[in-house]
């Protein structure tokens, strides 16, 4: 496989370590990034993958499940999942990004939802060539997704 620039390499790297996370084989998660299993196998080593897919994980989108419960069950006086000024903080955290990084979390969110799908038919697959062909349909996507999370990236962070 050819070589990356720093930032590329870095990309691969964190989204090896995601699908890692998410349950994805080391020889699947080569194939899905294009990087050299041996490669995958040195980040899983170098940086604590294990570690990583046994911590907790609370994603954005189950803080915002969580914070939506809690006040629901505040309502109906039962006792909420979180106190109410901590459910607060983050609701008060979560307003004050400007709506770009708002647009930009949802759609990085998205796009992991959309990716961890397409990756599951990859595993589900029957055939060779249909494993082929699911993966060549996760590597176009991941890459146009890619490609719009760097621009409005940089387009929120310009926006500062």
């Amino acid at each position: 496989m050819g070589k990356f620039t720093k930032e590329q390499q870095e990309q691969k790297r964190h989204y090896a370590k995601n699908l890692y996370i998410k349950g994805f084989d080391i020889e699947t998660i080569a194939d899905i990034i294009q990087v050299a299993l041996s490669t995958v196998k040195r980040w899983y080593k170098d940086e604590s993958y294990e570690a990583a897919r046994n911590s907790n994980f609370i994603a954005l989108s189950e803080l915002r499940n969580t914070i939506l419960q809690s006040f629901m069950d505040l309502k109906d006086g039962k006792k909420p999942t979180i106190k109410p000024d901590e459910a607060a903080k983050y609701a008060c955290a979560f307003e004050k990004l400007s709506d770009k990084k708002k647009v930009l979390t949802y759609m990085y969110e998205s796009f992991e939802m959309l990716t961890e799908e397409l990756g599951k038919d990859i595993q589900k697959a029957k055939t060779t060539k249909d494993k082929e062909f699911a993966l060549t349909i996760l590597k176009r996507v991941r890459d146009k997704s890619d490609l719009i999370l760097t621009r409005l990236t940089n387009e929120a962070l310009d926006n500062n």
